[in-house]
């Protein structure tokens, strides 16, 4: 990662152009050969170099400008001070590593608030996240990565997919993992493990009605092998029924009425459209063929 100087230097550089190239020097010009207008001119050009230096060359840099200030101060003399108070703030030219460090580390944390972030959250995280990017830029520098990112991410405002049009079942979400294809690993997406439920739809019209297609169903049984463990057997059927429905939306709810009149309510996350259905996972005993595993599980569709 380049690192750039500081704004501190930066407003110093800043400073001494203006004196340099918009005020006449006010101190006692002895022209001998030219050594003090060739020695204004050294400065001015290291003060160039110096404002784009990064954290490999920052030193190297450094010492040329605060050199070619020294220079000045000796052929021109500096009857105000003001080149020496800049030889004063550059110091001994070590770049300071610590806040740069802390502004990457609250940069990374920032990151990871908002790829984490849900949709009531988002904006903040998102805003946080480019605030803590631009003030890596100010004192850590860019080599254009940093602002590339903050370009990307636009102005942190939600965008939602117009809700008219297909959407496909993607995901059953709980935060109860099981263990559904039996290889010892638990799931928290229950689809991921069922083959079945792959092409299950929901199509919007812009008129207020809708469809939803059902294409497949799942018989869930397991066995029992001790006294916190089964083996889940999930044997899949094609079929193939339309439900028909009306809707309407209000801010992220979607309230869906079917034709006996029962209304479900479908809510709206960036842009996912989810439900939770209460026992939507039931798996049957094997053994007695009455006992049951059940879980809630949020239905999680996307457009397509």
């Amino acid at each position: 990662m380049l690192k750039k100087i500081s704004l501190q230097y930066l407003c110093i550089v800043i400073l001494f152009f203006v004196g340099c190239h918009n005020e006449p020097y006010e101190g006692e010009i002895i022209i001998e050969d030219n050594s003090c207008l060739l020695a204004m001119q050294a400065t001015a050009d290291a003060a160039v170099n110096f404002s784009s230096a990064t954290e490999n060359n920052y030193s190297v840099l450094c010492q040329v400008y605060r050199g070619a200030l020294e220079d000045q101060i000796e052929i021109c003399g500096d009857e105000d001070g003001s080149l020496q108070t800049l030889v004063d703030v550059l110091g001994t030219c070590v770049l300071d590593e610590d806040l740069c460090e802390e502004a990457i580390t609250a940069t990374e944390i920032a990151q990871e608030d908002y790829e984490n972030a849900t949709d009531d959250t988002l904006e903040d995280f998102c805003n946080a996240y480019v605030d803590a990017l631009e003030y890596q830029i100010e004192v850590c520098g860019d080599d254009g990565t940093l602002q590339a990112i903050i370009d990307d991410i636009g102005d942190c405002a939600p965008v939602f997919l117009d809700l008219v049009g297909n959407w496909r079942l993607i995901s059953w979400l709980n935060d109860q993992g099981i263990d559904i294809d039996n290889d010892g690993e638990v799931t928290f997406d229950y689809l991921e493990e069922i083959d079945c439920y792959d092409n299950e739809t929901i199509t919007f019209n812009g008129d207020g009605t809708g469809l939803f297609f059902y294409r497949s169903i799942a018989e869930i049984t397991y066995t029992p092998t001790g006294p916190e463990g089964e083996d889940f057997f999930v044997d899949c059927t094609n079929i193939s029924e339309t439900i028909a429905f009306t809707w309407t939306q209000n801010g992220n709810t979607v309230a869906i009425t079917f034709t006996d009149g029962t209304t479900i309510n479908h809510f709206r996350n960036a842009d996912s459209l989810f439900v939770v259905v209460n026992g939507g996972f039931t798996a049957t005993s094997t053994v007695d063929g009455t006992s049951t595993i059940v879980e809630p599980v949020t239905y999680v569709y996307e457009k397509y």
